[in-house]
């Protein structure tokens, strides 16, 4: 076996912090306030925007650097140069990501990244509606939507960008098909994956996986004619056969008989049952009639599309596949838990900004330790990381350390690493739940993987 040790550089420098200033004319000329130092004030000391005043940042000036800047010049301070000098740092991070060597997944099956994409968002003060608007009606007047992609294997982040709320899923995910290269296979909500997304990834040559939309016409081919789907017809047939799984070539649309690969998974009783009884209090909270016997016989399946062959996703791990999406949640749980992004007020529109672009810098920093920390401790031990609780440690008790090293170069980042990976050997491991597999066992099985004691 072959351990791996980790060796990373310092991300920033205060020098190259200050010259990133400048460039994005935060910094114009000498002054108490540079470029390193409002870094450092923003990033590393601003747990939450909701509980911090600006008189609580100028004491913190105060006391670290001896300076003494009155909240109204640092009111003044958070501006559209300010934001500039935040979304660069943010930039040049996402741009110097290093590549981890994936060799133990080198073969995945034809596909050239495994791309999970979701976004979380929160609401914000309704006077910032002009600038980040919410969903209206009986929703929030303003909200603000992160979109996240990254690549499951490398950890590589390929998306990570902050829009209104109402610039939905759908609309962004045709806006971003460019990030997409050849061989990809991109996982996500049925919310992305309209049929003209769905054209545009085949036309890119990269691969989808998502579930069937609800309400798109479901149609297959009989020598010339075109009929849909019947679902009681479907459903009755996997239970009499006793079949967990069925795969058909249809073609969705009605009009643009959009040609794809789907496959049945028939849902435990208990699971049925489940979704039966919300739907029927549904029905109820707004006066509609019975359940219509197609409308449960659909909702006693979990439907999936794919244009991957067969050896790429057999028909029986595909829902595993799919599954694997559910591990961003649990990043967007990190993010507001743990990094306390969602915790705002009522302020100016940029220190808003500020604030949620800080906050992102932060989460890139700590997602690049964390990646590199899980594939050693994956390689080396066997044994898979608990993002959560290694974020917990990190933010919350190594917070000051990787300041340190980051900002002021006072210690030896492959120090820092090093203890933070025997921290994460007795304490930052992935617990297995008794039936579910934790994560890194259900990748291993997607990608027909064994490794040690996993």
């Amino acid at each position: 076996m072959n351990y791996l040790d980790i060796s990373i550089d310092p991300f920033f420098s205060a020098q190259e912090l200050d010259q990133l200033a400048r460039e994005a004319q935060f910094v114009r000329r000498e002054g108490k306030l540079n470029g390193s130092l409002f870094f450092d004030l923003i990033v590393f000391h601003n747990e939450n925007l909701k509980a911090q005043s600006l008189n609580d940042m100028s004491v913190t000036l105060k006391d670290i650097y001896s300076i003494e800047i009155r909240k109204q010049s640092l009111h003044e301070r958070f501006n559209r140069y300010a934001l500039a000098f935040l979304k660069q740092a943010l930039e040049k991070l996402l741009h110097q990501q290093l590549e981890l060597d994936s060799a133990i997944f080198s073969d995945l099956k034809g596909f050239n990244r495994i791309l999970l994409k979701d976004s979380t968002s929160f609401q914000i003060d309704a006077s910032l509606a002009q600038y980040y608007a919410g969903s209206g009606g009986h929703g929030s007047d303003a909200s603000i939507r992160i979109q996240f992609e990254y690549d499951i294997v490398s950890g590589r982040i390929n998306d990570l960008s902050v829009t209104a709320f109402n610039r939905q899923d759908a609309k962004d995910s045709l806006a971003t098909i460019e990030l997409i290269d050849p061989g990809d296979l991109i996982i996500r909500d049925l919310a992305y994956m309209g049929l003209e997304v769905l054209k545009a990834i085949r036309i890119k040559e990269a691969f989808y996986l998502c579930r069937a939309h609800p309400t798109v016409h479901i149609l297959q081919k009989h020598q010339d004619e075109y009929k849909q789907i019947d679902f009681v017809e479907i459903t009755q047939y996997m239970k009499t056969h006793n079949l967990s799984c069925l795969e058909k070539e249809v073609y969705l649309g009605s009009k643009e008989k959009f040609k794809t690969r789907l496959v049945f998974y028939l849902l435990p009783q208990e699971e049925y049952a489940k979704r039966i009884r919300k739907a029927q209090k549904n029905n109820q909270k707004k006066g509609r009639k019975v359940l219509s016997k197609e409308y449960k016989a659909r909702s006693a399946l979990n439907i999936f599309i794919t244009n991957a062959d067969t050896q790429q996703i057999p028909m029986d791990k595909l829902w595993d596949f799919y599954r694997l999406r559910w591990q961003i949640e649990l990043i967007f749980k990190i993010w507001k838990s743990i990094c306390n992004i969602e915790k705002v007020k009522k302020v100016k529109i940029h220190r808003l900004q500020c604030y949620i672009y800080s906050k992102l810098v932060l989460i890139v920093l700590s997602w690049q330790i964390l990646w590199r920390t899980a594939r050693k401790l994956f390689i080396n031990e066997g044994k898979a990381l608990s993002f959560f609780k290694a974020s917990k440690t990190l933010i919350h008790r190594k917070l000051g350390d990787l300041r340190e090293i980051l900002i002021f170069g006072r210690s030896s980042m492959q120090r820092f690493m090093d203890q933070f990976y025997d921290l994460s050997k007795t304490n930052h491991i992935l617990e297995k739940r008794r039936k579910e597999p934790n994560s890194m066992q259900r990748m291993l099985f997607c990608l027909d993987r064994e490794y040690m004691a996993i």
